[in-house]
């Protein structure tokens, strides 16, 4: 297989803790001696950056875990992983191997290969391409006959190498990777004189929108990160201090919109930038270039929890149009919270639907004060800006579902927020409020998706009532243990051996008391005292 990745990066992946990725994707563990069982698929434990299927005899690390449980291929997976590392623990102390020295390989004398491949294959321009080839920025090398694309530095001299294959068909057909000792400052790139830079994730990708973009294009800047890091984008910033206008054209799928989410709220914090984002129709615009050649491309993939975010948004606003739109009340709100807080914190077990009400009218309530706090008069109208800064202030990559996490963020806001009330600082209390809508908005649609995985966990979980089998229970001896092994034999002997493997993993693993243990038991056997079964033995009557 072709290598995508240095050593060095695919070491830095594999060395993630799988544990702190797994509570960032919002997934529950369980303690089980040294190591922590994944709840939703028990048979798996997972150590620092190891993992094992217990089930299916399998184990290994953070690369193979993603590709294996999140459905991602190993380019994904990697990519996911790299891009989340500033968030996630590391398991094992990561170190940098030595810098090996930076050489491009020998050029070719000629670039039959590289032109015939980027023309043909890959449909680009040819006028692109003879400028980039005519700044050295493009060539063809002597030994494999690799596509290269050169980045230099500042002064001109060439500091990093990415290696395209050129084959249509064999081994090398998808080869690509950069070269030995590049320095991730200077990835391929082209400077024009504009304040506009246009960001890609590869060369490939850069070339093809610059392909579909010809006017006046040498004007502008072009960037390829070679992936998601932002290392050479934010060196580039550094060095060219007038542009100010970015526009992130990372692949439109679910790790490319991520991306481009981390990168948007980095420039945010970096410095004044106007940031847009352009995708392509596809999943990159080479893709386009296909479709437009009339040969096969790969679609694009949207983020289904923005989508998902997006719908809540307009199901929130329909909804805003069959309550009272009352003006906000201070006392009503602390009561609200009071209730909301202790439903979360509180000794009882949580009624989910009860906790979920009180979510969303925290929610319209903040958003109706921060409606007013904006200068306008009530009803909150649809046209209101609080609706376009839900949804510019939403991000998928921090809708982790990590549910602890996101309530301890709302306290946090709304202690900001009180902090503010105290100040009487007008503007101040406007930004604490947004963020406080941001806060509630992401644990409201969580908490929603939630409830529903647990009512279709539900409906999977178990037996139909008509279909399970009567146990005699009732009259024996009521040590969870025994009940679970007389359950246990019961659906083995009316053949269900799978379902008394599940009910036997739920209630060790999930059942939080002796009540909660016999639940889960009669939703598998129907408990009955003395019976006697009726046998009809075949040919007799």
């Amino acid at each position: 297989m072709a290598r995508m990745f240095s050593e060095e990066q695919i070491a830095m992946a594999n060395s993630v803790d799988i544990a702190s990725f797994l509570q960032m994707q919002g997934e529950a563990l369980i303690k089980s001696g040294k190591d922590m069982r994944w709840a939703r698929h028990t048979s798996i434990t997972v150590r620092g950056n190891r993992f094992y299927d217990w089930k299916a005899e399998a184990g290994g690390y953070p690369i193979a875990f993603v590709q294996r449980y999140f459905n991602y291929n190993f380019k994904q997976a990697v990519e996911f992983l790299l891009s989340n590392v500033g968030d996630l623990q590391m398991s094992v102390p990561y170190e940098k191997t030595e810098k090996a020295e930076f050489k491009l390989p020998e050029k070719n004398e000629t670039l039959n290969r590289v032109y015939g491949y980027l023309l043909k294959t890959r449909f680009l321009d040819k006028e692109v391409i003879d400028e980039f080839v005519r700044k050295g920025l493009i060539y063809e090398d002597k030994e494999y006959h690799n596509a290269v694309f050169v980045g230099l530095d500042e002064n001109g001299v060439a500091r990093h190498g990415h290696k395209r294959g050129t084959a249509t068909y064999g081994k090398n057909q998808s080869f690509r990777g950069n070269i030995e000792g590049s320095d991730p400052l200077y990835p391929f790139h082209y400077k024009g004189s504009s304040n506009k830079v246009y960001v890609f994730e590869a060369p490939i990708d850069m070339l093809s929108y610059i392909s579909l973009n010809k006017e006046n294009w040498m004007e502008n800047s072009y960037i390829a990160l070679n992936g998601l890091s932002k290392i050479g984008l934010d060196h580039f910033l550094d060095v060219y201090p007038n542009i100010n206008e970015i526009y992130l054209c990372l692949d439109h799928d679910i790790a490319g919109i991520e991306g481009a989410e981390r990168i948007s709220d980095f420039l945010n914090e970096k410095g004044s930038y106007t940031i847009s984002c352009i995708r392509a129709r596809n999943k990159d615009f080479n893709e386009d270039l296909k479709e437009q050649n009339n040969v096969e491309f790969i679609k694009s993939t949207d983020s289904p929890k923005y989508q998902e975010a997006m719908k809540y948004v307009s199901n929130i606003k329909s909804d805003f149009k069959t309550i009272v739109k009352d003006r906000f009340q201070e006392d009503e709100f602390d009561s609200l919270f009071a209730k909301f807080y202790y439903s979360f914190n509180g000794k009882e077990p949580r009624d989910d639907f009860k906790f979920q009400t009180q979510l969303d009218r925290l929610l319209k309530m903040t958003m109706i004060h921060e409606h007013s706090l904006l200068g306008f008069s009530h009803p909150l109208s649809d046209n209101s800006p609080v609706w376009s800064y839900l949804k510019q202030d939403y991000r998928s990559y921090r809708d982790n579902g990590n549910t602890k996490k996101m309530f301890e963020n709302v306290c946090q806001s709304v202690a900001d927020y009180k902090n503010c009330v105290k100040e009487n600082n007008r503007n101040n209390l406007v930004k604490a409020c947004r963020n406080l809508s941001a806060g509630l908005f992401y644990m409201d649609v969580h908490y929603r998706r939630e409830i529903y995985k647990a009512m279709e966990n539900k409906q999977a979980y178990g037996l139909l009532e008509e279909e399970r089998p009567k146990a005699k229970m009732i009259g024996e001896d009521g040590n969870i243990f025994n009940l679970m092994g007389i359950a246990s034999r019961t659906l083995k002997s009316a053949g269900y051996e799978e379902k008394a493997n599940e009910m036997f993993e739920r209630i060790t693993f999930n059942a939080k008391s002796y009540d909660e243990a016999l639940n889960i038991i009669s939703e598998y056997v129907e408990p009955v005292e003395n019976y006697e079964e009726s046998f009809q033995m075949k040919g007799f009557e």
